[in-house]
């Protein structure tokens, strides 16, 4: 059976909420920073390993170690969502921007939108903290451009959109 790709050729398909507050208000597009122009994102699970020798025996042995997860991406830095819309009451997220919960070194609850948020849609969720932000502007790339990293505090859970 041939596989089944996903699709993220609509602009609405690979998304990313941020929220502050908690994991549920990550589900509310209205409430949380919806991260905007993202060109590309990265999803790594790696698992570490440690490997160790006996002399009893002529091939290494392995045990597994918990895994080390993070997000990272690249995106068009928009204003508002780089800086915040300094709006009091808003989710610290969306009220501080990317900028301001990295400095602040704030925790963030995300969801990571596989194929969009429409009902049934899969996605990840988590938690963890900004950083990695370096913009950068030159003559070939006129916009503003950063990386952006979520090192992520503990796991990755897999969700559906109800």
């Amino acid at each position: 059976m041939p596989a089944t790709p996903i699709n993220v050729s609509s602009a609405n398909e690979a998304v990313l909420h941020l929220s502050a507050t908690s994991p549920a208000e990550a589900n509310v597009a209205a409430n949380a920073l919806v991260v905007p122009g993202m060109q590309d994102i990265t999803i790594n699970n790696s698992t570490g390993v440690f490997r160790f020798k006996t002399l009893d025996n002529t091939a290494e042995s392995a045990v597994t170690t918990p895994a080390t997860n993070q997000l990272s991406l690249n995106c068009i830095v928009d204003s508002t969502a780089f800086f915040g819309t300094a709006v009091g009451g808003d989710d610290d997220a969306k009220e501080n921007g990317l900028f301001g919960v990295s400095k602040n070194k704030t925790k963030v609850y995300f969801n990571v939108y596989f194929d969009g948020t429409d009902s049934a849609s899969k996605f990840l969720a988590g938690s963890g903290f900004v950083s990695g932000l370096a913009p950068t502007v030159n003559m070939d790339s006129p916009v503003w451009v950063t990386p952006v990293t979520i090192e992520v505090d503990g796991d990755f859970a897999q969700h559906v959109v109800a």
